[in-house]
């Protein structure tokens, strides 16, 4: 039974990762959209300084023969896995006596990989987490190990560049169970614009500072441009919020103003005041012909709208790069607009890596884990493969990097999923992204307001079965209400009807609760 609750867990992950993103799950499909890494080798950034000297000091090279086995997400042909592989183990075998081996899965197929394996205890070492795995169910079973102890004895390169904050947002009861991938760690929302348009309107919109700010902007562009779409939304999706949320957790019960300390109250965001503004709004400007007509059923993406000249705009996560991350997928010259400036919280850390049951020697385990966080070398390998046939230089001097003439992640069975991997920050840069991407990102970090409740971890177990039905409820109402499709006065007071009898209340003091619990110990 407890091997079999993973696939459930994170089943339910990948249902609740649609409620909120941050950072990595952005409005792109296209593999390649990964941004790559930060400085060549030892790096001249604060990200990757003494980071490699951190691991091997002592000489772990007498140790008994080893391997640790490494699953992760992202196509990874068998040929790739095992060259990229042996690449790896060079340097592996030489500090620690360890082969390491690699199975990646494909996106679409990873669940059930993870689940199948572990409910039949084959041996994972180093797992990587989906987004929204839930800690605390995944601890409470026994799925993944407490990692304190090995971080002091074989991880004290990770323990030097993480912060105590970050790590009890992997916390439980004061354990650590996973680290947390070196990345953007925060977001801010807005809207990606296509720049010729915007331009040729002839409208200022340095002054835009909420959403309901762009009107005359959409206005414009109606006028302007009558056969192109002023917003579209992705593939039916439209974000709902554009104010400093904080998920606590990313299912039901937010704080609506993650920067308030005077407000801790746990809400219902989908009965809130606020969102009804902004359903109503939305709604609003699709009478106009503001957003796309029938946009919560629309199946094209919002960067194919846009690349095709169909969109004027859609909604966006914004952080460093996303510039480049848009152009790159839509093929056109692209405008953020900010509107949330950047802020973060424990949703936000919320790519992992965990040492699973299964593994035979955990010890060995975070050696591994610590040198992929560490070493320049190994976090290359891992996230672009092997210089020359996976990829190559377009300036070496600042470690910047695409593919050879003619390859791709197809052709070369290897997909960049540079989040994916624990650091991104010490390893190569790609060409779309600039060679300061990686500044640009610790900038950011620092820059990223944290939550009031960062470091907090909702614990749902007791409320498992009314997250069920209330996301029944959701899924029922919010795309057509987040897309304008919807009059919220047609549908609000039977809505709020249905949270309240799916257990919407029983959530919400739950969360309360723990959260009170914590801001007491915390604040």
């Amino acid at each position: 039974m407890l091997k079999k609750q993973l696939g459930i867990l994170l089943a339910a992950a990948m249902t609740a990762g649609m409620l909120a993103g941050c950072g990595s799950a952005d409005n792109s499909s296209t593999a390649d959209t990964t941004t790559a890494a930060e400085e060549e080798n030892a790096g001249n950034t604060e990200a990757s300084e003494g980071l490699a000297e951190e691991s091997g000091e002592t000489d772990l090279s007498g140790q008994d023969p080893y391997t640790v086995r490494i699953v992760a997400d992202g196509f990874g042909s068998e040929e790739a896995c095992a060259e990229i592989a042996a690449a790896v183990s060079e340097i592996t075998q030489k500090k620690f006596n360890t082969t390491v081996e690699i199975s990646r899965y494909d996106f679409a197929t990873y669940v059930d990989q993870v689940q199948t394996e572990l409910a039949s205890g084959e041996k994972i070492d180093l797992l990587g987490g989906v987004s929204d795995l839930s800690i605390p169910s995944a601890a409470s079973q026994g799925q993944v190990l407490a990692l304190d102890d090995l971080l002091a004895s074989d991880g004290q390169g990770i323990l030097s560049d993480i912060s105590k904050e970050d790590l009890a947002s992997t916390s439980i009861d004061g354990k650590v169970y996973a680290v947390r991938n070196n990345k953007e760690l925060g977001l801010g929302l807005g809207y990606v614009f296509n720049t010729e348009m915007l331009e040729s309107l002839g409208v200022d919109y340095s002054n835009v500072k909420t959403e309901a700010d762009l009107e005359p902007i959409l206005k414009a562009a109606k006028e302007k441009y009558p056969d192109v779409y002023p917003i579209a939304s992705d593939s039916g999706n439209m974000n709902e919020y554009m104010i400093p949320i904080d998920w606590l957790g990313r299912d039901f019960g937010v704080l609506m103003n993650a920067f308030d300390d005077n407000d801790t109250e746990v809400v219902n965001l989908y009965t809130s005041d606020e969102y009804y503004e902004l359903c109503k709004r939305r709604h609003e400007w699709q009478k106009e012909g503001l957003i796309m007509p029938d946009a919560s059923i629309n199946t094209e993406s919002s960067a194919s709208l846009l690349g095709s000249g169909k969109a004027f705009c859609a909604a966006t996560e914004t952080k460093p790069g996303i510039e480049a991350q848009w152009e790159r997928n839509t093929g056109i010259d692209v405008t953020v607009i900010n509107i949330v400036d950047y802020y973060t919280m424990t949703s936000c850390l919320n790519n992992y890596w965990y040492i699973p049951y299964t593994s035979e020697q955990p010890e060995r385990a975070m050696q591994v884990l610590n040198e992929m966080y560490t070493n320049p070398d190994v976090a290359n390998l891992l996230i672009y493969g092997i210089e020359g046939k996976y990829y190559e230089f377009t300036d070496k001097e600042n470690g910047v990097i695409q593919y050879p003439e003619g390859a791709s992640s197809d052709s070369l069975g290897w997909t960049i999923t540079a989040w994916h991997f624990p650091n991104e920050l010490i390893a190569y840069k790609w060409v779309t992204d600039g060679k300061d991407i990686w500044d640009e990102t610790i900038q950011f970090n620092k820059d990223c307001h944290p939550s009031q409740a960062k470091g907090f971890v909702w614990d749902s177990t007791d409320v498992t079965n009314e997250i069920v039905a209330c996301t029944t409820v959701m899924n029922k109402y919010r795309a057509g209400l987040n897309s304008g499709d919807v009059d919220p006065d047609t549908v609000w007071d039977q809505m709020k009807a249905e949270y309240e009898e799916a257990g919407i209340d029983k959530i919400l003091t739950e969360k309360q609760k723990q959260l009170d619990e914590w801001l007491a110990a915390n604040k």
